[in-house]
């Protein structure tokens, strides 16, 4: 072992020495280190040459010391390892932060676990493994208010709703011709060795082309199965429901891009994780590749007709059921040009996304549809109600109720009258503008009665529309003439018939719709970012209306240019003498001078200049006099105009929608809770807004155990009257004895 030990040291005193002479041989070469190491052959590379320059010149011979055998610059000694043996003798069920706080009371010795680790697998001590502890631990959220709301959805079985929904699309998706098939390879090409994307990616000329196309067409392309979203479970599914649900709350503008920042935290309380927001990108990106949008549309109506049927029960002796039709527009900005309509908030005609919405008695929406550009609101509205029949409906008997849908002065076209006259299920109630009303049009007027629920005179009238596309069309449909003391006059059309709605009825149903659903729907827009667009494609489709106009524009340029052929060539013969003159004008203004406003020329070049602008002028005249004799060139001119402004306009982008309703179901969904939030505070949907001031953005301590997640919500001193109420809808949400994904049963406290 003697003779072993001293070769050793004969081996290191060797390699120090011969290290220490290239070190000598490269400090006195005029070549740089790196070119000397290039050049010759050198027993070790650049990084280390630096290393051992380092450690020769701060040691000497000692900073070139292999220590590698001896652990290197171990932190736990030999004492302190036998110390640690026969500790653990004593003690076998130390833990290892047991052994830390040994090492440094004894010691001083400070290292990490990984170090200890290190060391136990050297000394070959094996640690029991720790026991799971169960303990409270609390973790204060900006938002635990919010928490209330997560209950109520796990409650009414919302995220396990939407996991059902999302999973049976997958399953149609698998069967559907309408997605690539799966590919034996995937595609590699930018990416680095580990499959990740890297900036060439998006180099790519294919990628590139089709970034911005219409979902339809990637939809084709890209194959199901290479979705994250196929292969997760159906919880995983439904917290990241969760974390989509609470974007208009944590970001404050329903944005994915602020999920990042410190606002963001809150999430991890939310839906149990800590989602970034690439996840949910990816998330809602599969989703709109999936086509969901259409699942979520049929499936909300009949699970909140469902849950509101069971809080407050339809009465079967009302006379009239109503249902209330409005739009959202909301304002697209885009290079491109893209189906255009007058955004309201903005009063401009520019490219926006129009829905259209179905609230029903009591002012809560049921569904919607998003279009691109212009709704066609009065055409589709009994189509749409065709969609959500059966879920309107629900199980059980019919009710033998008249049901009635109200709209405002936007949808009372005569087609769409017409298209109610040919059914008998739906009624509509409607009004009309001051310009369509004529006591001509009138052909019977009742006797005046008063308003029962108002002050007013009403005249229960039948009046005759015509239709504007069927030129000649007469359509007879009852009206309602409404004047008020105070001196204004609205009119009211409606197909309700008199021997079952009488006139102050019809009136007040229709004026219900401010407080019942005007005024609410402007509340949930502020509450849930119903305004904000999502994420689009845009697939390029032909503008038939612009290409019809064309068309139409130039058999009338054509007929009006024969028609004034020879005054037309006269006109010419004008104008090329004038062209022959324009020269020689041009040359004489650019020799003459201007001082203080004046021109400067020599008599002879200013009498020239005169005649030559009296002969252009005498020229124009007479174009302008064959022009005035001929009012058909007043038409070729507004003829030739209209078909250049049009020039280039033969197509249009359609804008995707799937995105954008695939978000406003989930923000649809949250004003829901929201309202059964507020209705269990005792009050409506006006409060909701001050339901988020004051309920939802209260602070609270969440504390976990493998069974509980106690809840406890920091109380506000200030607003005494609302803490009562939140008290009382605290004890009836923990009567409900609701539980989460996981099985753990919220309890719900206020500190």
């Amino acid at each position: 072992m003697a003779v072993v030990g001293l070769s050793r040291a004969m081996a290191q005193e060797a390699r120090e020495l011969q290290i220490s002479q290239w070190l000598e041989r490269i400090e006195r070469s005029r070549l740089s280190p790196r070119e000397y190491l290039a050049k010759h052959s050198v027993p070790f590379s650049l990084a280390q040459y630096y290393r051992y320059r380092a450690g020769y010149r701060r040691r000497g011979s000692q900073g070139l010391v292999d220590g590698r055998s001896a652990g290197n610059n171990r932190r736990v000694h030999a004492e302190a390892e036998g110390f640690l043996m026969g500790y653990f003798s004593a003690h076998p069920d130390v833990t290892r932060s047991g052994l830390l706080q040994v090492l440094e009371q004894r010691f001083g010795i400070e290292i990490t676990p990984w170090g200890l680790s290190c060391c136990l697998r050297r000394l070959r001590i094996e640690l029991a493994p720790s026991r799971p502890v169960t303990r409270p631990s609390g973790e204060w959220i900006p938002y635990g208010g919010f928490l209330l709301v997560v209950a109520l959805a796990w409650h009414v079985g919302w995220p396990q709703t939407t996991a059902r929904i999302i999973r049976k699309a997958i399953a149609h998706a698998r069967g559907s011709k309408a997605f690539a098939p799966r590919q034996s390879e995937a595609d590699r090409k930018g990416r680095n060795r580990r499959g990740q994307f890297t900036a060439r990616y998006n180099r790519r000329s294919d990628v590139r082309r089709e970034r911005f196309l219409s979902v339809d067409a990637k939809r084709s392309s890209r194959p199901v199965e290479s979705m994250d979203v196929v292969e997760v479970s159906a919880e995983s599914l439904a917290r990241k429901a969760l974390a989509v649900l609470a974007l208009p709350l944590v970001s404050h503008n329903g944005e994915i891009r602020t999920v990042d920042t410190a606002l963001g935290q809150s999430l991890k309380a939310i839906c149990g994780f800590q989602y970034k927001q690439a996840t949910i990108t990816r998330f809602l990106s599969e989703l709109k590749d999936l086509g969901v949008s259409d699942c979520f549309l049929r499936e909300q109506v009949g699970f909140w007709q469902e849950t509101w049927r069971e809080e407050l029960p339809v009465e079967e002796h009302l006379p009239l059921l109503c249902y209330y039709v409005d739009g959202n527009t909301k304002a697209l900005w885009s290079s491109k040009r893209v189906k255009k309509h007058k955004v309201t908030m903005l009063g401009r005609v520019m490219g926006c996304l129009e829905q259209v919405f179905i609230h029903d008695g009591h002012g809560r929406p049921i569904y919607f549809e998003t279009y691109s550009g212009h709704a066609p609101l009065g055409e589709y509205v009994l189509s749409l109600f065709e969609k959500i029949e059966d879920s309107l409906e629900g199980p059980g008997p019919r009710l033998p109720v008249h049901r009635a849908i109200v709209m405002d002065a936007a949808s009372n076209s005569v087609r769409t009258l017409r298209a109610f006259a040919a059914q008998q299920k739906y009624h509509y109630i409607t009004s009309l503008d001051d310009n369509q009303w004529d006591l001509r049009k009138v052909r019977k007027e009742g006797k005046p009665k008063r308003y029962q629920y108002g002050e007013a005179t009403l005249w229960d009238c039948e009046i005759e529309l015509e239709d504007s596309r069927d030129n000649g069309y007469l359509f007879i449909t009852r009206a309602v003439k409404i004047e008020w003391d105070r001196g204004k006059e609205t009119y009211l059309i409606t197909s309700l018939p008199a021997e079952i709605i009488g006139t102050s009825q019809v009136v007040k149903a229709y004026f219900d719709r401010w407080p019942d659903e005007e005024l609410p729907f402007k509340v949930m827009k502020a509450v849930a970012c119903l305004h904000r667009v999502a994420g689009y494609g845009k697939q390029k489709v032909p503008d038939l209306r612009v290409q019809k106009r064309q068309e139409q524009l130039t058999r009338k340029i054509d007929d009006l240019r024969k028609d004034l052929r020879e005054e037309s060539a006269a006109i010419a013969e004008e104008e090329c003498r004038i062209a022959e003159l324009i020269p020689k004008e041009r040359r004489l203004r650019a020799q003459s001078r201007i001082v203080e406003g004046r021109r400067v020329l020599p008599d002879r070049e200013a009498k020239a200049l005169r005649g030559i602008t009296r002969t252009i002028e005498g020229h124009q005249r007479r174009v302008r006099a064959i022009q005035k004799e001929n009012p058909q060139f007043r038409k070729l001119h507004r003829a030739e105009r209209d078909w250049m402004r049009l020039q280039g306009k033969e197509t249009v982008y359609k804008v995707d929608v799937e995105l954008d309703q695939i978000m406003t179901f989930f923000r649809l969904s949250l004003i829901n809770l929201y309202t059964y939030i507020a209705r269990l505070l005792g009050g409506s949907h006006l409060s909701l807004v001050r339901l988020l001031h004051t309920v939802l953005f209260l602070s609270g301590r969440v504390e976990e155990t493998a069974d509980t997640r106690h809840v406890v919500l920091q109380k506000n001193e200030n607003d005494q009257a609302t803490m009562k109420h939140l008290d009382r809808v605290i004890d009836t949400l923990n009567r409900m004895n609701i539980a989460d994904g996981e099985g753990r049963r919220y309890h719900f406290a206020l500190e």
